[in-house]
């Protein structure tokens, strides 16, 4: 119908008038131009001006098509394409496809040629991102397999190149964050590292110094997290800055760690108590309490050892009455404690033993000459004592002044002057007890100073309380925010169950977590005030945590019934890579409705990630055996077009066709392979049963042609026999009869022709040898129905050429539009069209008056018809 349709609007008719109908030896010199024309096709030289001349002059289709698979360049390929766009469509589509995969394949090179520009751009930029990295391997591995093998391997090779760089850059990214960090790390521990000496110190940051140096001059520092590099170097300079106050300190604590070792290792027999206590308080402090602490305790440790037992003094005063031998031992106890306090240096224990022993008797009690010069050298050596002891108290008073007046000069932490200032005054009182009470003088001045230095202390508790009553107004304020929220709360969330079950739960999480490190940031408070408004707190904030817990426990209880869901996926599943991923949609879902703690969502998460890690581990199995599957359907389609393409040279039609049907329900029986392979394959199966059903028209078209060689001649003898028998019957009409018979001249002339497709012999037999019988009956009613078979067998021959698309005589161009009108009525009207067998019988068993016109235009129809296809 189409073919009509475009035969009626679009095709003009010829003009010129129809040539006549070749007879069997211009048949013969047409094939043997066709055979001529294919060989000097095949023949014809790489020169595509040659092919192009030969493409537009030849008129062979067949020809042309092996002419056209030698033109390769773009701008002949699209000359071609224009010249045969309306002439051979068959070599204007090899053209077009051509055309394309250059097209195709330009198309790619210059994306492949984007991307390595795109490499270079990012290997020679400064700030390299591994996201960009990431969008350019994706864009790589969008491009198909079968177009990089066409590419220039140089290309290829270049992005290669390109690649390992980006690679090895990223890698230096790595390396140099892990570097930065680890050496952060090692900064900062070098703060608290008090063991580390000057030199020890001193070095490890001349080392940091350099690294540092090397870092901003490495191309990959914009790789580094924001203000790392800074607080780097901000930390850097601030341990610079206190080398000299660090290189202090570790003398004052090597001082007195050194002298601690040497009164550790020494007797203590020979130590004096006094005089370790004195060159203790004369070494300045240590700055860090825990050595200062740790010295101490040794410090204590030493001085216990050093300990004396003091014994009892009696409170009562002792009579006059007491006998010998008690007044006797009162005196040696009070002697011998006299004579240790001496030894030690504790003056007021033994002014304590000296005056205890003046209130005896001595001349009563009849002392000998020794005791009574040992008590005369004690009092002797408690003089001198006591005037060393009042010396060297004023002495360390001194000292005392001077270091309480120098304190507000040292720049000290206000804790460690706060403490320097109390020390003070501790080692004041201490020596009171041991040198005697100072002078009035001395006692304000250390009192005056004390208080000048302890200015700063004060100052910053009244800071500190300024800043406790706001840090208690803020608390109120925040306690006030958090009753009004949880107000409005407990009515939205009444309001949402009411309405559709659903409540948005973001912003209540957002403000419970605000609000929470918002109170634990505020500053200190009294105790009192921190118990008091520590209970506001979590009694406003309970109703909010209660809905948050209990929602919890729900969205926690659904995250596991997600981990669930996947467990329960089978692999073997075809849709099993689907529902895994409507799970994990599931998963961030929830996870966005309603973030959960850090600490929760962590360990739910590991267990989701860790079950999905799963299933795919057991998909990525099948798919191996998929993969392998698929592999030897490969092996398997390749072996079938490789036998494809070995058919193509076949003689035999038959085989052929019925070999191609097996071999193409063989490849339907196949599953699928490898998708990368499956385009690749498919272009060759095409191609191959493409070539092999060309061979297969080709074949049948010299089949058929050799088996319709003698229609032409066997209708010819009809028409010359049926005309016969016309001329017979008006002879016999006249009465002139012809007493010759001519029937076995014809049937031998029958004979000697070569037969027709079974078919076609059988209804033109029939013909041939009913028109014979006619002839020798001399039945003049054959003969009138031969002459009244003409008009319908004319119509007959005009609608069929006007079906299958076949010139008519230019005569006919009247008869034969309103025959297409006709046509096309029917054809609107539903009327079934005849297949090609029985339009054959049509036009060969009437028997009819023909003439060579009739016979050229229906054997044209009967080759038209026979075509291949």
């Amino acid at each position: 119908m189409l073919n009509f349709l475009s035969q009626l609007f679009g095709k003009k008719r010829p003009v010129s008038q129809a040539a006549p109908p070749e007879d069997k030896k211009e048949s013969s010199v047409s094939r043997d131009a066709k055979r001529d024309a294919l060989e000097m096709a095949w023949q014809l030289p790489d020169d595509e001006s040659a092919v192009v001349d030969f493409l537009l002059q030849c008129r062979f289709a067949d020809a042309r098509y092996v002419a056209a698979q030698k033109v390769h360049s773009v701008s002949v390929m699209e000359k071609v394409r224009e010249a045969m766009r309306k002439t051979d469509r068959r070599v204007y589509r090899l053209m077009q496809t051509r055309l394309n995969e250059i097209a195709h394949i330009e198309a790619v090179f210059a994306k492949v040629a984007h991307l390595a520009d795109s490499a270079a751009a990012l290997v020679d930029g400064a700030a390299l991102a591994p996201n960009l990295v990431a969008d350019l391997d994706r864009e790589w591995k969008a491009i198909p397999s079968d177009d990089l093998e066409k590419l220039p391997a140089e290309l290829k090779t270049q992005f290669e190149t390109l690649r390992l760089q980006l690679e090895s850059r990223l890698s230096a990214q790595l390396l140099l964050q892990w570097e930065v960090k680890s050496c952060y790390e090692e900064l900062s521990g070098m703060d608290k590292n008090l063991s580390l000496s000057p030199a020890e110190r001193a070095g490890l940051l001349e080392t940091f110094s350099e690294k540092l140096a090397q870092w901003k001059q490495s191309p990959e520092r914009f790789s580094l997290p924001r203000q790392l590099l800074s607080d780097f170097e901000a930390k850097f300079n601030d341990l610079s800055e206190a080398s000299e106050r660090y290189e202090k300190e570790y003398d004052v604590f090597r001082n007195r760690l050194a002298r601690l070792e040497e009164w550790e290792r020494s007797d203590p027999s020979r130590l004096d108590r006094s005089e370790l206590e004195k060159q203790w308080a004369e070494f300045p402090a240590v700055k860090d309490a825990g050595r200062q602490s740790e010295l101490n305790r040794r410090f204590n440790a030493v001085l216990a050892q050093l300990a004396v037992k003091t014994p009892v003094i009696a409170v009562s005063v002792p009579k006059f009455d007491l006998s010998p031998s008690e007044a006797q031992a009162y005196f040696a106890e009070h002697i011998n404690g006299l004579q240790q306090a001496v030894e030690s240096g504790s003056v007021q224990d033994a002014l304590t033993h000296d005056e205890a022993l003046r209130r005896l008797d001595l001349d009563r009690l009849g002392m000998a000459g020794e005791r009574m010069a040992q008590l005369g050298h004690l009092r002797n050596e408690l003089r001198r004592l006591k005037g060393w002891a009042k010396w060297s108290g004023k002495l360390s008073r001194e000292k005392l002044i001077s270091f309480v007046q120098g304190l507000p000069e040292q720049k000290l932490k206000v804790e460690e002057l706060a403490d320097a200032v109390v020390q003070a005054r501790e080692e004041w009182k201490a020596l009171n007890g041991v040198s005697g009470m100072a002078t009035r003088e001395q006692w304000i001045e250390f009192d005056n100073a004390c208080n000048r230095a302890y200015e700063p202390v004060l100052t910053h508790a009244r800071q500190q309380a300024e800043e406790k009553e706001k840090n208690i107004l803020q608390a109120e304020t925040v306690i006030a925010g958090i009753r009004a929220f949880a107000e409005e709360f407990h009515a939205n969330y009444a309001d949402a169950i009411a309405r559709n079950g659903e409540f948005d739960w973001k912003p209540v999480i957002n403000f419970y977590r605000q609000t929470s490190q918002s109170w634990r940031q505020i500053g200190m408070v009294g105790r009192k005030e921190k118990k008091r408004l520590d209970d506001a707190f979590s009694s406003v904030m309970q109703p909010v945590r209660e809905k948050l817990y209990e929602q919890t426990q729900l969205e926690i209880r659904q995250r596991e019934q997600l981990i669930g869901e996947v467990e329960a996926i089978d692999p073997q599943h075809r849709e099993a890579g689907k529902r895994l991923r409507d799970v994990q949609q599931k998963w961030q879902n929830c996870a966005k409705a309603f973030p959960l703690d850090n600490r929760e969502d962590r360990k739910l998460w590991s267990r989701f990630r860790e079950v999905c890690e799963n299933l795919h581990a057991r998909r990525m199995e099948k798919n191996k055996a998929v993969d392998l599957e698929r592999w030897q359907h490969l092996q398997q389609k390749e072996a079938i077009c490789a036998e494809l393409e070995a058919m193509s040279a076949a003689d035999e039609s038959g085989d052929l066709e019925h070999r191609l049907g097996e071999l193409l329900n063989r490849w339907k029986s196949l599953g699928s392979v490898p998708k990368d392979a499956e385009s690749h394959i498919r272009k060759r199966l095409d191609s191959a049963v493409l070539a092999c059903r060309n061979r297969i028209g080709l074949l049948k078209t010299e089949k058929m042609t050799e088996a319709l060689k003698s229609l032409y001649e066997k209708l010819a003898l009809c028409r010359s026999l049926e005309n016969r028998v016309v001329d017979l019957c008006r002879e016999t009409e006249n009465g002139s009869v012809d007493a010759v018979c001519e029937d076995e001249e014809y049937e031998t002339a029958w004979k000697a022709l070569p037969p027709l497709p079974e078919k076609m012999e059988n209804v033109l037999s029939n013909r041939f040898y009913n028109g014979l019988k006619a002839m020798a009956a001399r039945n003049r009613a054959y003969g009138k129905r031969l002459l009244n078979n003409v008009p319908s067998m004319k119509e007959h021959i005009l609608r069929f050429e006007i079906v299958y698309g076949l010139d008519s005589p230019h005569y006919l161009e009247e008869e034969r539009r309103r025959k297409q009108m006709e046509v096309l009525q029917e054809a609107m009207g539903g009327s079934e069209q005849l297949v090609a067998g029985e339009v054959i019988r049509q036009l060969l068993e009437l028997p009819v008056l023909t003439d060579e016109e009739d016979i050229g235009r229906i054997n044209t129809l009967i080759l038209k018809l026979n075509e291949p296809g």
